[in-house]
């Protein structure tokens, strides 16, 4: 290794000896060389009196490292300004892997440090390789032929990487009590759904959970799922749970450690307790790494991720071990074959705390609410926040104990089904022992609260079966092309599996499975309307950037190019803008949840908004199939989905519409536009007579352009005199129309003025088939747009 000085010494310093020759052997502490440097103090001068004096003090430096000098890389009275390369020691041990401070193949201490140690030992292997203990470190190096080892042994098997989370992608868990007594009793309708679940205790959590019962529901089908697809990926546990809770849902999903064996990562070796990061698990290289979990966010939407659909059993419990994650982002909840009854979906009293007012999420926890915001402003790993997490997650499960929300959702359903049936009962006449047989009846539940018809691994093994064929097919490519070149590829040849994998021409996850989920929505794009609270980052809301990563484009603004507008409510001023385009489908937010789960577009009509027959609207010009728009105004983004431009330039593309106007308000807007165009009902002679005359200079400019002509005089005149005209007679109303705000609320009264000169501007070009008039009017329209750019 090299081994350069520090910054802390007393630059310039002047190297006046050395102490060791090429071949002598060092060990830490020994003196290599000397050297001076020159520094100012204060000293007497025999009178009493304090003086400053220029000294030089001579200095040994010390060996930080053991080994056999190799080469100096300085000389006798060379003067040093700055930290540099000294000398060349060939050490015995690099110390590239350690263990709790110690060189896991020497036993030196990786902690001790001198005056002149600059960077610790320790930093020599600061990357933790092993999922359950971070005493373990290694180097750069030695991670990079570690995770080099693993690649060749997956490649050879045919295999990936697949980080799989626990709660809420594959098992759902809760600490209510009353779960074990359904469990208990056969009469109980709830009795059918959870006799499958499974249950553990824990006894060395937190102080608030000890002892705690967690009750775990695995999802439809995860045997055979777990099974299938450990054959094709190697699986790793990557959850926010405790190490203890992690290894009890290791020892039921995989009792014999045959599927995820030792690689089970929990919160407490995460090195992170409010995020999830990949290099974790592998820090030098993820091309074969596939994740699958119920949060996007968590992991900053990462291109390796699989998104599922949560996986919800125990109604309204959520993540129990949620709490130290940023808060979820909600939607309003759309309508349509996979829609959850609300009465039954009713947030816990505790656990989830918050409901929709107008399109805003509150909270009913002050205390909670305060805590999830410093969570998703990202205040990290802070002790005093994560106590406040910690905190809140006991309170959390200790309020699940104690309330027993279950049970209370239960007596819920019950009380409304027997105010049901006492109404029903009230219209007919019942005999004496009927009502007793009834009133025995109802102190036992009729209906059951739980129910599992979930299907998602069965959809989700399909998506990682598809993913896995994609990269291997790319990979045989490459490896076809690198080792028989262009002709061996166009013959078809195929070389044998069983060669030596190639690392050079290995495909990345990240770049495969894009290509695949951008061609399921590419094309699409989608407005929202009563979806996302007010004040959220449209482009950068989960659901835009899950619904971009599938090819589609978001917009604010409903145009010719918009494909579908997705609404949380109906009878809003987009859903009434929507039905003037005939091609844009107005569905529930569903819809898109659907089909980005499923990984296919599905068809509308099932998902489809009601809208209110007053709300219709009649089909704006430029909207029919065929009829060509500019779209300068929609352009593509880095990720694959399409973005569109500013306000400013929405207002100046000619597709933005207005929204529902009457045919009197249209009428007014044309004759005004005909009015700004030339009408002289208003205007004196000269003034017509003048409107004229400019009106005939801008036609015979128009027929010197089709000539060639550049006359640069002419030009200066038409110009002058088109603006003139132009900003004496401007329409207050289309004034009006640019300036307006354009809010869902506040934006129809300037859209539908700004639309309705479009209309009319269109519609005086089809009714003036003259070439000379139609130049005459473009290039009139042409001045007056250009003025309100400027």
């Amino acid at each position: 290794m090299l081994l350069q000085l520090p910054p802390s010494l007393h630059y310039p310093i002047t190297v006046t000896s050395l102490l060791k020759r090429p071949g002598d052997t060092v060990e830490r502490g020994d003196y290599l060389f000397w050297y001076v440097y020159k520094t100012t103090v204060i000293e007497g001068d025999g009178l009493g009196n304090d003086v400053q004096v220029e000294r030089e003090f001579p200095i040994k430096f010390e060996s930080s490292v053991d080994g056999e000098v190799v080469a100096w890389k300085v000389s006798k009275g060379d003067v040093i300004d700055e930290p540099v390369n000294v000398l060349e020691i060939d050490e015995p041990c690099a110390h590239e892997v350690q263990f709790g401070g110690m060189c896991a193949e020497c036993g030196k201490d990786m902690t001790a440090a001198t005056y002149n140690t600059d960077v610790m030992d320790s930093m020599r292997a600061p990357i933790q390789m092993t999922h359950d203990n971070t005493a373990l470190t290694v180097s750069q190096r030695e991670a990079t032929r570690v995770e080099e080892d693993a690649k060749r042994r997956l490649l050879a098997s045919r295999r990936l990487s697949l980080v799989v989370d626990l709660d809420q992608t594959i098992i759902h868990a809760t600490v209510d009590p009353t779960v074990g007594e359904w469990k208990e009793d056969q009469d109980n309708p709830n009795h059918d759904a959870v006799k499958d679940v499974r249950a553990f205790q824990l006894t060395d959590d937190g102080p608030g959970m000890r002892g705690c019962w967690y009750y775990i529901k695995l999802r439809p089908g995860l045997e055979s799922f777990l099974q299938n697809i450990a054959e094709i990926y190697e699986l790793h546990i990557y959850t926010m749970g405790t190490r203890a809770y992690a290894q009890n849902i290791a020892n039921i999903i995989d009792p014999e450690r045959k599927l995820f064996g030792d690689r089970i990562l929990s919160r407490d070796e995460s090195g992170s307790l409010t995020a999830k990061n990949l290099q974790r698990l592998f820090p030098v290289d993820t091309k074969m790494v596939v994740i699958i979990d119920d949060r996007g966010d968590v992991w900053k939407w990462n291109p390796n991720l699989i998104k599922v659909s949560p996986y919800d059993f125990f109604v309204g419990i959520g993540d129990i071990n949620s709490s130290f994650l940023p808060k979820k982002q909600d939607m309003t909840p759309g309508k349509g074959p996979a829609a959850l009854k609300a009465k039954r979906e009713k947030p816990a009293p505790v656990a989830t705390a918050e409901h929709h007012v107008n399109g805003s999420t509150q909270a009913k926890d002050s205390e909670v609410s305060a805590l999830e915001q410093l969570v998703t402003m990202g205040g990290g790993d802070n002790p005093m926040m994560l106590q406040e997490q910690t905190t809140l997650q006991e309170e959390t499960i200790m309020h699940q104990v104690e309330d027993r929300p279950l049970l209370q959702k239960q007596k819920e359903l019950d009380a409304e089904e027997d105010a049901s049936s006492d109404s029903q009962a009230g219209a007919e006449s019942e005999s004496s022992m009927s009502s007793m047989e009834d009133s025995q009846e109802s102190n036992r539940p009729k209906h059951h609260l739980l129910e599992d018809r979930d299907t998602e691994l069965f959809h989700l093994q399909d998506r990682l079966e598809r993913v896995h064929q994609e990269f291997f097919e790319e990979y045989d490519r490459r490896r076809n092309k690198a080792v028989g070149g262009r002709v061996s590829v166009l013959r078809g040849d195929r070389i044998s599996r069983d060669r030596d994998v190639d690392l050079r021409v290995l495909p990345d996850i990240k770049s495969v499975m894009p290509q695949i989920k951008r061609k399921v929505l590419g094309g699409v794009v989608v407005v929202f309307s009563g979806v996302l609270p007010i004040n959220t980052d449209l482009q950068n809301a989960d659901i835009s950037l899950w619904s971009k990563s599938f090819g589609v484009a978001i917009s604010s603004r409903i145009g010719s190019r918009t494909t579908h507008l997705v609404a949380g409510r109906n009878r809003t001023a987009k859903v009434r803008e929507a039905t003037r385009y005939p091609k844009v489908k107005i569905v529930t937010t569903q819809w898109l949840v659907d089909s980005l789960v499923q990984w296919k577009r599905l068809d509308e009509e099932p998902y489809l908004v009601p809208v209110h027959p007053e709300d219709r609207g009649d089909p704006i010009l430029g909207s029919s199939p065929g009829s060509k728009i500019d779209d300068s105004w929609l352009s593509s983004s880095e990720d694959g989905g399409m973005t569109f431009t500013d306000d400013e330039d929405m207002l100046k593309s000619s597709e933005y519409s207005a929204i529902g106007y009457d045919v009197d308000e249209q009428a007014a807007v044309h004759d005004e536009l005909r009015e700004f165009l030339g009408s002289d009902d208003d205007e004196s002679e000269s003034d017509a007579d003048t409107t004229t005359s400019e009106a005939e200079s801008v036609a015979v400019e128009s027929r010197k352009r089709k000539r060639g002509s550049t006359d640069s005089e002419d030009d200066e005149t038409v110009s002058s005199s088109l603006a003139h005209r132009i900003k004496t007679n401007r329409p207050s109303t289309l004034k009006q129309a640019v300036g307006q705000d354009d809010d869902d609320d506040n934006e129809e009264e300037a859209a539908a003025d700004l639309a309705a000169s479009q209309d009319a501007e269109q519609q005086a070009t089809v009714e003036n088939p003259d070439d000379d008039e139609d130049e005459l009017e473009r290039e009139m329209l042409a001045a007056f747009e250009g003025d309100y750019d400027e």
